[in-house]
């Protein structure tokens, strides 16, 4: 199951900082992170997994690989 990201659609919130958004794209390849990255980067950031997705979609990265279908 995968669905359109349209950067913008989500709005910017207070605990989404330059430096995560720039650190996150920084493991992205293509626009693109594996489920192992992202719970390892939410963990290494303290970032809630429910809140991750929401970081993922503001900066149009997808998830691929994903181990239980949260994302």
């Amino acid at each position: 199951m995968s669905r359109e990201i349209v950067p913008g659609m989500v709005p910017k919130e207070p605990w989404m900082t330059e430096e995560l958004q720039t650190s996150l794209k920084e493991i992205a390849t293509a626009g693109k992170v594996t489920c192992t990255q992202v719970h390892y980067f939410a963990r290494q950031q303290s970032i809630e997994l429910n809140k991750m997705r929401l970081l993922l979609d503001f900066c149009g990265i997808k998830v691929t690989e994903c181990q239980l279908g949260c994302f």
